[in-house]
């Protein structure tokens, strides 16, 4: 069976400041593993946590290779439907353990979209990792 040539995908940016810390007094720039602005290619809910934790694919900010993580979703802004033709993206993405699923349609991906655009903005007192 051969791989897909695209894929429509959850697509967002790592934001440019997160708190941290106790109370979120102190500030970071991106993310642990992903500088700020990275577009992050990001898979459905897998875990029932109303997707307060993602597993996305991006540029690492050090070795700047592509790698498959998990991130906080409040780490991430700017959320779109995207087709992804990139090879090593849709190698990762489709990359699952057997309990994992990849996006079904467009519409699933852009009813996310939309669900997304309702969040509030993250709570800044609680701690961030």
């Amino acid at each position: 069976m051969t791989a897909a040539a695209s894929q429509w995908c959850l697509v967002g940016n790592i934001v440019k400041r997160r708190p941290y810390g106790v109370g979120g007094v102190e500030e970071k720039s991106g993310a642990p593993h992903f500088a700020p602005g990275a577009k992050v290619y990001c898979l459905p809910p897998q875990w029932g946590d109303g997707y307060d934790k993602i597993i996305v694919v991006a540029r690492h900010r050090g070795s700047k290779l592509f790698v498959k993580m998990v991130v906080r979703s409040a780490w991430v802004t700017d959320w779109r439907a995207k087709v992804v033709y990139s090879p090593e993206v849709l190698r990762l993405l489709n990359d699952l353990e057997p309990h994992q699923r990849m996006w079904a349609s467009r519409e699933e991906v852009e009813g996310w979209v939309a669900e997304l655009a309702k969040e509030p903005a993250p709570d800044k007192s609680h701690k961030s990792q």
